[in-house]
């Protein structure tokens, strides 16, 4: 078994890559031009869901980053005041 710090490094690097990914996607979205994008494929309706999943899977990594750092210092003082 690995020790907890390196276990807590690797879940940290992971999530980090997870926002990176998710930011690579968010940059090439808001970067396609429209007049672009409508010569490749006609316009069959557009709605906001080219911003809202790459945000939310990003958001999701930030919590992600958060838990893999804080609930074991938030274990931690449980178990210092039992």
């Amino acid at each position: 078994m690995m020790p907890k710090p390196m276990i807590k490094g690797i879940c940290i690097f992971l999530a980090a890559l997870m926002v990176l990914s998710v930011g690579a996607i968010i940059f090439q979205v808001i970067a396609a031009e429209p007049g672009a994008m409508a010569y490749i494929a006609p316009a069959t309706g557009d709605n906001d869901a080219d911003y809202i999943i790459p945000i939310g899977l990003g958001l999701l990594a930030v919590l992600a980053i958060g838990i893999c750092v804080f609930l074991p210092k938030m274990r931690k003082k449980e178990d210092e005041t039992k």
